[in-house]
């Protein structure tokens, strides 16, 4: 398969899941108190901006990072990075002649 047309599928995938993972919880994270030495909770949570409670409670996307904007980042690049490669694998290329 050709780059740009591999690479054009893994980025509308990768936006999908960007966009799913608005409404459905599919994303990794990590939740606890907002106390020092908090004990951390792995669930899959949402992207929704309008979920987000900051009082008393620490939520980490991708067990990383609390910033919304990062976690959309990570999952572009992290969809798109495995998608590519799934396409790599799994696709054969004409051979010339």
């Amino acid at each position: 398969m050709q780059l740009k047309k591999s690479s054009m599928m893994a980025g509308v995938i990768a936006a999908g899941v960007l966009i799913t993972s608005i409404f459905i919880p599919i994303i990794p994270c990590r939740s606890g108190p907002n106390v020092p030495n908090p004990i951390y909770e792995w669930a899959l949570c949402s992207l929704n901006p309008d979920a987000v409670s900051g009082f008393g409670h620490i939520t980490e996307y991708f067990g990383y990072t609390t910033s919304l904007r990062s976690a959309y980042i990570l999952t572009v690049l992290l969809t798109f990075a495995v998608v590519m490669l799934f396409l790599h694998y799994t696709t054969k290329t004409k051979a010339k002649n």
